[in-house]
């Protein structure tokens, strides 16, 4: 059995969507760009040693520029242009066959300057010498001491689901 840490980066086949729910609004976004994926993994023993991915929030988008600008400015991105979330506990990783794993685990998310634990869920697919992940999580502002917007969509009681798939 071989016990080295694979160490890999995303390559530029990834998709982010995102889903955004709101007292008076609900819309869809994505970002196709300025995302960074890092992890190391060891397929034979079943183990992952660290996963952390980062996204350039100025690249979201939602497909309407004034609703852009509003997401733009409720997350201050100029002074946070960054989001980040870090692997921190493997609860359970689960072989389901030779090529796909279920991972359960606990995560950080840093944004807006605000850091929050939450548990992430996601598959790993592996093919040959690639691999991807489909990872679903979701997390609420409302917990979060954020400062309300004035725009109808964007409010504290927001919570967002995000849905990425990456290929590496």
């Amino acid at each position: 059995m071989n016990c080295a840490v694979e160490e890999y980066k995303l390559t530029a086949n990834y998709d982010v969507d995102f889903t955004a729910y709101a007292p008076l609004h609900t819309f869809k976004g994505w970002t196709r760009q300025g995302v960074d994926v890092r992890m190391g993994i060891n397929f034979d023993a079943g183990t992952i040693s660290y996963a952390r991915a980062s996204a350039q929030t100025c690249c979201f988008d939602n497909g309407f520029d004034d609703r852009n600008r509003a997401m733009s400015d409720y997350m201050q991105i100029d002074k946070y242009p960054e989001s980040i979330i870090e692997l921190t506990q493997i609860k359970a990783l689960t072989r389901l066959d030779d090529t796909r794993f279920q991972i359960d685990a606990m995560a950080v998310l840093e944004f807006m300057g605000q850091r929050r634990q939450l548990p992430v869920s996601f598959f790993i697919t592996r093919n040959n010498s690639e691999f991807s992940i489909d990872l679903d999580f979701k997390w609420s502002f409302k917990p979060m001491t954020l400062r309300p917007t004035d725009s109808c969509f964007l409010r504290s009681e927001i919570s967002w689901i995000f849905r990425v798939n990456v290929i590496f």
